[in-house]
Protein backbone atom coordinates (compact mmCIF):
# COMPACT_ATOMS: atom_id res chain seq x y z
CA UNK A 1 0.00 0.00 0.00
CA UNK A 2 2.89 2.38 0.72
CA UNK A 3 4.12 1.96 -2.79
CA UNK A 4 0.66 2.76 -4.09
CA UNK A 5 0.46 5.89 -1.96
CA UNK A 6 3.85 7.06 -3.32
CA UNK A 7 2.59 6.57 -6.84
CA UNK A 8 -0.55 8.50 -6.03
CA UNK A 9 1.48 11.41 -4.72
CA UNK A 10 3.64 11.50 -7.84
CA UNK A 11 0.59 11.46 -10.06
CA UNK A 12 -1.23 14.48 -8.61
CA UNK A 13 1.37 17.05 -9.63
CA UNK A 14 -0.45 18.32 -12.73
CA UNK A 15 -3.80 17.35 -14.29
CA UNK A 16 -2.42 16.05 -17.55
CA UNK A 17 -3.01 13.16 -19.83
CA UNK A 18 0.19 11.55 -18.53
CA UNK A 19 -1.11 11.84 -14.94
CA UNK A 20 -4.35 10.15 -15.88
CA UNK A 21 -2.45 7.22 -17.43
CA UNK A 22 -0.24 7.01 -14.37
CA UNK A 23 -3.21 6.88 -12.01
CA UNK A 24 -4.87 4.14 -14.00
CA UNK A 25 -1.65 2.15 -13.91
CA UNK A 26 -1.48 2.49 -10.12
CA UNK A 27 -4.93 0.93 -9.74
CA UNK A 28 -6.57 4.01 -8.28
CA UNK A 29 -10.33 4.18 -8.56
CA UNK A 30 -11.13 7.19 -10.69
CA UNK A 31 -14.68 8.59 -10.78
CA UNK A 32 -16.41 8.30 -14.12
CA UNK A 33 -16.36 12.05 -14.62
CA UNK A 34 -12.60 12.00 -14.10
CA UNK A 35 -11.89 8.80 -16.03
CA UNK A 36 -11.02 10.60 -19.24
CA UNK A 37 -8.95 13.79 -19.56
CA UNK A 38 -10.15 16.81 -21.51
CA UNK A 39 -9.58 15.89 -25.21
CA UNK A 40 -8.91 19.53 -26.15
CA UNK A 41 -6.09 19.65 -23.61
CA UNK A 42 -4.39 16.68 -25.29
CA UNK A 43 -4.79 18.30 -28.72
CA UNK A 44 -3.26 21.57 -27.48
CA UNK A 45 -0.36 19.67 -25.95
CA UNK A 46 0.39 17.76 -29.16
CA UNK A 47 0.02 20.93 -31.25
CA UNK A 48 2.38 22.81 -28.95
CA UNK A 49 5.00 20.06 -29.18
CA UNK A 50 4.72 19.96 -32.98
CA UNK A 51 4.97 23.75 -33.18
CA UNK A 52 8.07 23.77 -30.97
CA UNK A 53 9.67 21.08 -33.10
CA UNK A 54 8.86 23.10 -36.24
CA UNK A 55 10.35 26.26 -34.75
CA UNK A 56 13.48 24.35 -33.76
CA UNK A 57 13.86 22.87 -37.26
CA UNK A 58 13.42 26.33 -38.83
CA UNK A 59 15.97 27.79 -36.44
CA UNK A 60 18.53 25.11 -37.27
CA UNK A 61 17.91 25.52 -41.02
CA UNK A 62 18.21 29.31 -40.92
CA UNK A 63 21.31 29.15 -38.72
CA UNK A 64 23.01 26.67 -41.06
CA UNK A 65 22.07 28.74 -44.13
CA UNK A 66 23.44 31.93 -42.59
CA UNK A 67 26.65 30.17 -41.56
CA UNK A 68 27.04 28.71 -45.06
CA UNK A 69 26.57 32.14 -46.65
CA UNK A 70 29.02 33.67 -44.17
CA UNK A 71 31.68 31.10 -45.04
CA UNK A 72 31.07 31.53 -48.79
CA UNK A 73 31.41 35.30 -48.43
CA UNK A 74 34.59 34.86 -46.40
CA UNK A 75 36.14 32.51 -48.97
CA UNK A 76 35.21 34.83 -51.84
CA UNK A 77 36.62 37.83 -49.99
CA UNK A 78 39.89 35.98 -49.30
CA UNK A 79 40.17 34.88 -52.95
CA UNK A 80 39.53 38.41 -54.23
CA UNK A 81 41.99 39.88 -51.73
CA UNK A 82 44.67 37.45 -52.90
CA UNK A 83 43.90 38.26 -56.54
CA UNK A 84 44.18 41.99 -55.88
CA UNK A 85 47.51 41.32 -54.17
CA UNK A 86 48.79 39.56 -57.32
CA UNK A 87 47.70 42.47 -59.54
CA UNK A 88 49.41 44.98 -57.26
CA UNK A 89 52.50 42.76 -57.30
CA UNK A 90 52.53 42.79 -61.10
CA UNK A 91 51.98 46.54 -61.41
CA UNK A 92 54.54 47.52 -58.76
CA UNK A 93 57.20 45.01 -59.75
CA UNK A 94 58.31 46.66 -62.98
CA UNK A 95 60.30 49.86 -63.49
CA UNK A 96 58.14 52.85 -64.54
CA UNK A 97 57.01 52.57 -68.18
CA UNK A 98 58.62 49.14 -68.57
CA UNK A 99 55.36 47.36 -69.45
CA UNK A 100 53.58 48.40 -72.62
CA UNK A 101 50.58 50.67 -72.25
CA UNK A 102 48.18 47.88 -73.31
CA UNK A 103 49.52 45.39 -70.77
CA UNK A 104 49.47 47.99 -68.00
CA UNK A 105 45.86 48.95 -68.75
CA UNK A 106 44.82 45.30 -68.83
CA UNK A 107 46.16 44.63 -65.34
CA UNK A 108 44.75 47.91 -64.02
CA UNK A 109 41.28 47.06 -65.38
CA UNK A 110 41.39 43.65 -63.72
CA UNK A 111 42.49 45.21 -60.42
CA UNK A 112 39.59 47.68 -60.69
CA UNK A 113 37.10 44.83 -61.20
CA UNK A 114 38.41 42.98 -58.14
CA UNK A 115 38.31 46.10 -55.97
CA UNK A 116 34.72 46.79 -57.01
CA UNK A 117 33.72 43.28 -55.94
CA UNK A 118 35.51 43.70 -52.62
CA UNK A 119 33.77 47.03 -52.05
CA UNK A 120 30.37 45.38 -52.57
CA UNK A 121 31.24 42.45 -50.29
CA UNK A 122 32.65 44.67 -47.53
CA UNK A 123 30.85 48.03 -47.71
CA UNK A 124 32.19 49.07 -44.31
CA UNK A 125 35.80 48.81 -45.50
CA UNK A 126 36.50 52.19 -47.11
CA UNK A 127 40.04 51.23 -48.18
CA UNK A 128 38.69 49.53 -51.32
CA UNK A 129 36.90 52.72 -52.42
CA UNK A 130 40.04 54.76 -51.78
CA UNK A 131 42.19 52.35 -53.79
CA UNK A 132 39.63 52.39 -56.61
CA UNK A 133 40.05 56.16 -56.87
CA UNK A 134 43.83 55.77 -56.93
CA UNK A 135 43.75 53.09 -59.65
CA UNK A 136 41.33 55.21 -61.71
CA UNK A 137 43.80 58.10 -61.71
CA UNK A 138 46.63 55.71 -62.63
CA UNK A 139 44.60 54.34 -65.54
CA UNK A 140 43.99 57.86 -66.80
CA UNK A 141 47.71 58.57 -66.69
CA UNK A 142 48.44 55.28 -68.50
CA UNK A 143 45.97 56.08 -71.28
CA UNK A 144 47.66 59.43 -71.87
CA UNK A 145 51.13 57.89 -71.90
CA UNK A 146 53.00 57.57 -75.17
CA UNK A 147 54.30 54.10 -75.95
CA UNK A 148 56.96 55.33 -78.38
CA UNK A 149 59.64 56.20 -75.82
CA UNK A 150 62.62 54.00 -75.04
CA UNK A 151 61.97 51.49 -72.30
CA UNK A 152 64.09 51.82 -69.14
CA UNK A 153 67.22 49.69 -68.98
CA UNK A 154 67.58 47.36 -66.01
CA UNK A 155 70.41 48.49 -63.78
CA UNK A 156 71.36 45.49 -61.62
CA UNK A 157 71.32 41.68 -61.69
CA UNK A 158 68.80 41.70 -58.83
CA UNK A 159 66.48 43.94 -60.82
CA UNK A 160 66.77 41.58 -63.78
CA UNK A 161 65.85 38.66 -61.51
CA UNK A 162 62.86 40.52 -60.01
CA UNK A 163 61.53 41.57 -63.41
CA UNK A 164 61.79 38.00 -64.70
CA UNK A 165 59.75 36.81 -61.72
CA UNK A 166 57.06 39.42 -62.40
CA UNK A 167 56.93 38.53 -66.08
CA UNK A 168 56.35 34.90 -65.14
CA UNK A 169 53.43 36.01 -62.97
CA UNK A 170 52.12 37.99 -65.92
CA UNK A 171 52.39 34.86 -68.11
CA UNK A 172 50.17 32.98 -65.66
CA UNK A 173 47.70 35.82 -65.46
CA UNK A 174 47.26 36.11 -69.23
CA UNK A 175 46.91 32.34 -69.62
CA UNK A 176 44.16 32.46 -67.00
CA UNK A 177 42.34 35.26 -68.83
CA UNK A 178 42.38 33.41 -72.13
CA UNK A 179 41.27 30.16 -70.50
CA UNK A 180 38.28 31.98 -68.97
CA UNK A 181 37.47 33.68 -72.25
CA UNK A 182 38.07 37.16 -70.84
CA UNK A 183 40.37 37.94 -73.76
CA UNK A 184 40.21 36.50 -77.27
CA UNK A 185 42.99 34.50 -78.90
CA UNK A 186 43.92 37.42 -81.15
CA UNK A 187 44.37 39.64 -78.10
CA UNK A 188 46.25 36.90 -76.26
CA UNK A 189 48.65 36.48 -79.18
CA UNK A 190 49.23 40.23 -79.31
CA UNK A 191 49.94 40.39 -75.59
CA UNK A 192 52.18 37.35 -75.95
CA UNK A 193 54.24 39.12 -78.59
CA UNK A 194 54.62 42.14 -76.33
CA UNK A 195 55.78 39.96 -73.46
CA UNK A 196 58.24 38.16 -75.73
CA UNK A 197 59.80 41.50 -76.59
CA UNK A 198 60.11 42.30 -72.88
CA UNK A 199 61.79 38.95 -72.26
CA UNK A 200 64.22 39.74 -75.05
CA UNK A 201 64.96 43.10 -73.51
CA UNK A 202 65.70 41.80 -70.02
CA UNK A 203 67.86 39.02 -71.50
CA UNK A 204 69.90 41.62 -73.41
CA UNK A 205 70.10 43.82 -70.30
CA UNK A 206 71.30 40.85 -68.26
CA UNK A 207 74.15 40.08 -70.66
CA UNK A 208 75.13 43.74 -70.94
CA UNK A 209 75.24 44.06 -67.14
CA UNK A 210 77.48 41.01 -66.84
CA UNK A 211 79.71 42.35 -69.62
CA UNK A 212 80.08 45.70 -67.83
CA UNK A 213 80.97 43.95 -64.58
CA UNK A 214 83.62 41.88 -66.39
CA UNK A 215 84.98 45.02 -68.03
CA UNK A 216 85.23 46.80 -64.68
CA UNK A 217 87.06 43.75 -63.30
CA UNK A 218 89.51 44.08 -66.21
CA UNK A 219 88.46 40.82 -67.83
CA UNK A 220 88.13 41.81 -71.49
CA UNK A 221 87.59 38.30 -72.84
CA UNK A 222 84.72 37.69 -70.43
CA UNK A 223 83.26 41.09 -71.32
CA UNK A 224 83.47 40.24 -75.02
CA UNK A 225 81.76 36.92 -74.25
CA UNK A 226 78.69 38.59 -72.70
CA UNK A 227 78.54 41.48 -75.19
CA UNK A 228 78.58 38.92 -78.00
CA UNK A 229 75.74 36.92 -76.43
CA UNK A 230 73.69 40.11 -76.16
CA UNK A 231 74.31 40.92 -79.80
CA UNK A 232 73.30 37.41 -80.86
CA UNK A 233 69.93 37.90 -79.23
CA UNK A 234 69.52 41.27 -80.93
CA UNK A 235 70.32 39.71 -84.30
CA UNK A 236 67.40 37.30 -83.85
CA UNK A 237 64.94 40.13 -83.30
CA UNK A 238 63.02 41.11 -86.42
CA UNK A 239 61.44 44.29 -85.07
CA UNK A 240 64.54 46.42 -85.71
CA UNK A 241 64.10 48.36 -82.48
CA UNK A 242 67.54 47.34 -81.23
CA UNK A 243 69.47 48.41 -84.35
CA UNK A 244 71.24 51.31 -82.61
CA UNK A 245 72.15 49.17 -79.63
CA UNK A 246 73.48 46.45 -81.94
CA UNK A 247 75.75 48.93 -83.72
CA UNK A 248 77.00 50.22 -80.37
CA UNK A 249 77.72 46.69 -79.12
CA UNK A 250 79.63 45.85 -82.31
CA UNK A 251 81.85 48.87 -81.77
CA UNK A 252 82.48 47.95 -78.12
CA UNK A 253 83.32 44.36 -79.05
CA UNK A 254 85.81 45.52 -81.72
CA UNK A 255 87.49 47.83 -79.21
CA UNK A 256 87.75 45.08 -76.58
CA UNK A 257 89.08 42.56 -79.11
CA UNK A 258 91.75 45.07 -80.15
CA UNK A 259 92.71 45.53 -76.50
CA UNK A 260 92.72 41.77 -75.89
CA UNK A 261 94.90 41.21 -78.95
CA UNK A 262 92.71 38.41 -80.34
CA UNK A 263 89.04 37.92 -81.21
CA UNK A 264 86.83 35.66 -79.13
CA UNK A 265 85.57 32.75 -81.23
CA UNK A 266 81.92 31.82 -81.55
CA UNK A 267 82.44 28.68 -79.45
CA UNK A 268 83.92 30.71 -76.60
CA UNK A 269 81.04 33.18 -76.64
CA UNK A 270 78.11 30.78 -76.66
CA UNK A 271 76.92 29.40 -73.34
CA UNK A 272 73.40 28.94 -74.71
CA UNK A 273 71.55 29.81 -71.50
CA UNK A 274 69.68 32.92 -72.58
CA UNK A 275 69.62 31.68 -76.16
CA UNK A 276 67.55 28.66 -75.07
CA UNK A 277 65.14 30.96 -73.25
CA UNK A 278 64.71 32.95 -76.46
CA UNK A 279 64.08 29.77 -78.49
CA UNK A 280 61.48 28.68 -75.95
CA UNK A 281 59.71 32.00 -76.24
CA UNK A 282 59.67 31.67 -80.03
CA UNK A 283 57.58 28.49 -79.87
CA UNK A 284 53.90 29.09 -80.71
CA UNK A 285 51.80 29.77 -77.58
CA UNK A 286 54.74 28.87 -75.32
CA UNK A 287 54.07 31.91 -73.16
CA UNK A 288 50.62 30.52 -72.37
CA UNK A 289 52.00 27.16 -71.24
CA UNK A 290 54.46 28.47 -68.71
CA UNK A 291 52.10 28.37 -65.74
CA UNK A 292 48.48 28.06 -64.77
CA UNK A 293 46.98 31.08 -63.06
CA UNK A 294 44.27 30.37 -60.47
Amino acid sequence: MAKRNDTDKSCILTPTFAQWVCELASGRNIPINEALPDPMSAIYTVATVIALIGVFICYVFITQSLEKKRKQKQRLSQALTQRAKVFRYILSGFPPNFLTRELTLLVQRCLTDVLQQLARLNPNDKSHIEELALVASQMQATQQRSDQHKRPTLQSPQQVKDVKTHLQELFKFLAHLQRKGTIKKVEADDFGQQIKQLVLQISIDSYVLQAKQARQAEKPKLAIHYFTLAQKLIDKDESGQYAKQSAKLSQIIQTLEADAGEPVTAAESDDGTQDKEWQEMEKPDSWKKKNIYD
